[in-house]
């Protein structure tokens, strides 16, 4: 039997789905009986529809449908989808299928029995599944990560075309048309697919970076890392205000070789060597799938978890902060930032965020530079922290080599005795002498003896995001042990050692500290609290920092000098088995201005 297809939205894209059931129906695969619209049809669509019915309302189409296109905007999708399922027919459903995960989670529970398809094209390239060959044989050797690049450009006639057009929202009902929920969702949707991680928790640590360069509620400019339950790191890096319009591209870095997907031309490019393909449509596909259920889905519901999970993420964001117009030029209808398709495709290649990148247009491209100490200097062991750190408005928070303590600097991590070895710097009349840090990786540092040998391996994470009214920095070290050790803090009952912030030379009398405990310093050093919060109260520049995360009793010192430390033996050692883990996550969230209580 033929099967009976309803068409809800006949513009847009829905237009070149009235297009394929044309082109299907005279190769006899189905045939069309009614298309749901709510707008006057144009004499393309008039043509192509003939005398089948038109309706505003689509439940009267289904009674006698075996199956339902939705290609509608996205806040109508949920409502129009449960229509389609509840008169029993299957459903292709285009993307994103949901504009919230609990919609998702309600859709996929609704559709059992019945097949549903996401319109994701890429997804029914054999340039795709070859791609995942490679990767599944080690041809490519370990793969180290995946990054989308897309260099688009969006002009005014884009964002006027209709109401929900660069729109987070419309009247209540969420929307998320941002560059990396709909122009680049493939670019996501892929990825996650190569990687085998398509499942609803199959993605972890999501970071964002939405960016708006026109008056307008959505990203425009946008960077996405995330990691996927394999640890796969994923970043795309998109804009819809490119120099020069390219076709977007996956990249697999492997340890190998690298292979390079141009998702949209269904084109793979492997050692220099460039494979073409053709694409199933996600219609044919699914026809295909009724036809004979032996034939899979390209992109079913249920194998779109993952990427609504990001969905969920960028709608749940804060607003997209705005570019600096210095950085925008007007080129006729047109926005352009000027370098960002260098940025989108330096971020893909190496798997960094617009922040990390110090991308001066990005609010947060000059808030934290992460690196290694610029100079040596005698009893200081160098080793990789933050600095400077900075207020969204540009006040440092941190300060480096300070000359009462030349080894703090900064952010970062302070072991001073790990085995004898003195790990920070001060002094080298312990036992071990003085040792160092090697980089192994560029978030894996070896804290190491002076020969050299490892006595702890570490697993960081340096994540930055926007919050209301400033950011927040999240810092997470994984200490592995390579052999027996034993960590102890700093002499003299201050026991220092762990995470470590060093402020910079501020007058103490303008630094507050509080915690649950109460105010000051000798309330809230030495023990422990679920945060700390501290105000400097500088009459030109005030700002506030709330740090939280280590369940070690704190080390605070406003008095003498000015610095902020979980103490990660202060009242005994610490002895770690070989093997054996250490997790230290701190999150601290920074505020110009001085914060009430």
């Amino acid at each position: 039997m033929t099967p009976r297809v309803v068409l809800a939205g006949a513009s847009g894209y829905g237009r070149l789905h009235l297009r394929e059931i044309a082109a299907l129906e005279a190769e006899g695969r189905v045939r069309l009986t009614g298309v749901c619209e709510v707008a006057p049809l144009d004499a393309e669509a008039r043509r192509l529809v003939g005398d089948r019915p038109v309706r505003a309302e689509l439940p009267p189409l289904m009674a006698d449908a075996d199956l339902g296109i939705v290609s509608t905007p996205v806040h109508t999708h949920v409502p129009l989808a449960h229509q389609v399922l509840d008169a029993g027919a299957h459903l292709l459903l285009e993307k994103p299928p949901t504009p919230t995960l609990a919609d998702w989670h309600e859709l996929v529970a609704r559709s059992t029995g019945r097949a549903v398809q996401v319109g994701f094209q890429s997804l029914g390239s054999p340039a795709v599944r070859r791609l995942a060959g490679l990767m599944r044989s080690g041809a490519l050797g370990e793969v180290r990560g995946i990054g989308v690049r897309g260099t688009w450009s969006r002009d005014d006639a884009y964002y006027a075309r209709a109401p929900w057009a660069g729109r987070r929202a419309l009247d209540g009902v969420p929307v998320v048309d941002g560059a990396l929920t709909n122009p680049f969702a493939h670019g996501i949707a892929t990825a996650l697919a190569l990687d085998g991680s398509t499942g609803v928790d199959d993605v972890h640590d999501i970071e964002l970076e939405l960016l708006r360069s026109r008056d307008v509620e959505a990203d425009d400019t946008s960077c996405l890392r995330l990691r996927t339950r394999r640890g796969t790191v994923v970043v795309v890096a998109v804009t819809l205000c490119a120099e020069v319009v390219r076709d977007p591209v996956l990249v697999v870095h492997g340890s190998r070789t690298r292979a390079e997907l141009h998702y949209a031309r269904h084109r793979l490019v492997v050692d220099g060597i460039e494979e073409r393909y053709r694409a199933d449509s996600p219609l044919r596909n699914l026809l295909d799938h009724l036809a004979d259920p032996a034939v899979p889905l390209n992109a079913p519901l249920d194998r779109t978890g993952a990427f609504t999970r990001v969905v969920e993420a960028v709608r749940t964001a804060p607003d997209p902060a705005p570019i600096d117009p210095a950085w925008l030029r007007r080129n006729g209808r047109r926005v352009d930032v000027d370098g960002v398709d260098h940025v989108v495709a330096k971020a893909a290649e190496h798997l960094r965020t617009f922040a990390e990148l110090e991308v001066p247009w990005s609010p947060l491209g000059g808030v934290a530079r992460y690196g290694w100490d610029a100079v040596r200097l005698p009893l200081v062991v160098p080793r990789p922290a933050l600095h400077p750190v900075r207020t969204l408005g540009g006040v440092v928070v941190t300060g480096e080599h300070p000359a009462d303590h030349p080894w703090h600097r900064g952010i970062g991590l302070a072991l001073p005795d790990v085995n004898g070895v003195n790990l920070w710097g001060g002094r080298d009349d312990v036992p071990g002498g003085l040792g160092r840090v090697e980089a192994t990786g560029p978030d894996e540092p070896a804290w190491c003896d002076a020969a050299g040998g490892v006595l702890l391996r570490e697993h960081r994470r340096v994540r930055r995001r926007p919050v209301a009214d400033g950011w927040e920095l999240d810092w997470t070290s994984v200490l592995t042990a390579e052999r027996e050790v034993v960590l102890r803090g700093t002499g003299g009952g201050a026991g220092c050692g762990g995470w470590f912030w060093r402020l910079p030379e501020l007058d103490p009398l303008s630094v507050r500290v509080y915690s649950p405990n109460g105010a000051g310093e000798a309330e809230v050093d030495g023990r422990t609290a679920p945060w700390l919060a501290v105000v400097v109260a500088d009459p030109v520049r005030p700002w506030t920092a709330v740090v939280s995360g280590p369940t070690d009793p704190w080390f605070v010192r406003v008095g003498r000098y000015q610095g902020i430390g979980s103490a990660l033996a202060r009242d005994e050692p610490l002895v770690l088995r070989p093997g054996q883990r250490r997790e230290i996550a701190v999150r601290v969230t920074f505020h110009d201005g001085v914060r009430p209580p």
